[in-house]
């Protein structure tokens, strides 16, 4: 597997890595998560801001401290921390490795002795682990190094502590069918960026196709014809009746269960137990004006929206940005 050193900053790594197809971009396309294929594709074509969350960053954070904590818990060494390699025969095939796993006590272990990869995962408190990103990950990472072990370990952390809760040591193996799977969404990916195409956006990309409506917008674009879509745009406009009339019946129910409980806080049905919660301190508006009449210090400076659309509508409207979600109507003929 041909190694390139560790990149000199994020940024020429974020560069490398948007010049192929790396582990996370298959990981994404497999499991349709954090956009699907959809985002790794516009991400390709047009690179977006690198993104940033407290899950990330506490991967991140913890990374250190599991990888040495995976040494004791399998009695091996961790190398090549954060090494780059690329597939000996598909170049565009990428991955950047947590680590890989050798005997430990060797002084200058070599590719030769490489047992295995090493991928450290962390995920929240009650929180499912993402088994459908993690495995296509670790399996294209196996498909670019020829390796045919991974070994992941995942922690429970407890984010309001920061603490570790649970840990967890899991072996997969080589799956030829598996990358042989992952290969066709690779070829797929290649033809739309190739193309200057886009794959439909899955569920989860659907902020990030909002906010791309948003930077696209045109006051003066032409009308598009969406005849293709004819079948979606009905199906969409039977789905949100659906919910209106469930929601309506959801309503319906709630309104005649909370008729039923008058003054208590709980009640029982069989084995099930049905409770309503206390009223909300709430400070209303009149009593945030009385509160001000005897704390006026308490006040702070703020826009009269109402008073400066009617006393400076043209400079209102001139500090105005398209920063809003575009809503989408859909009306069919009466």
């Amino acid at each position: 597997m041909p190694v390139t050193d560790a990149p000199a900053d994020r940024t020429e790594w974020l560069e490398w890595r948007r010049q192929g197809i790396g582990a996370s971009d298959i990981a994404k396309a497999a499991s349709g998560r954090y956009g699907g294929m959809w985002a790794v594709v516009r991400d390709k074509i047009d690179p977006q801001p690198e993104a940033s969350n407290a899950a990330m960053e506490r991967g991140q954070r913890w990374e250190e401290a599991i990888t040495s904590a995976a040494e004791h818990l399998l009695g091996l060494a961790v190398v090549g921390e954060q090494m780059r390699v690329t597939h000996p025969t598909r170049p565009k095939h990428l991955a950047t490795l947590d680590g890989l796993l050798v005997p430990a006590g060797l002084a200058s272990p070599s590719m030769d002795d490489v047992i295995g990869v090493l991928e450290v995962k962390t995920h929240g408190r009650n929180v499912r682990p993402a088994w459908d990103y993690w495995v296509p990950q670790v399996q294209w990472q196996m498909w670019c190094t020829g390796l045919d072990l991974a070994v992941v370990v995942s922690v429970e952390i407890d984010d309001a502590e920061d603490a570790a809760l649970a840990v967890r040591v899991t072996r997969i193996e080589r799956d030829e069918f598996e990358i042989d799977r992952l290969m066709l969404l690779a070829d797929e990916i290649e033809r739309h960026i190739s193309n200057g195409t886009y794959p439909d956006p899955p569920a989860s990309a659907l902020e990030m196709v909002r906010t791309a409506a948003v930077e696209q917008f045109a006051p003066d674009a032409e009308t598009v014809d969406l005849s293709t879509l004819a079948d979606d745009i009905e199906r969409m406009q039977a789905i949100k009746e659906s919910i209106k009339a469930v929601e309506d019946e959801r309503d319906a129910l709630q309104a005649k269960i909370i008729a039923a409980m008058g003054a208590a806080t709980v009640g029982t049905c069989g084995g099930i137990r049905v409770s309503l919660s206390k009223p909300r301190s709430v400070l209303t508006k009149a009593a945030e004006a009385r509160l001000l009449d005897m704390r006026p210090d308490l006040a702070v400076q703020t826009l009269d929206r109402a008073k400066a659309k009617a006393e400076a509508k043209e400079l209102y409207e001139s500090l105005c940005e398209p920063v809003g979600a575009r809503t989408l109507t859909i009306r069919t003929p009466k």
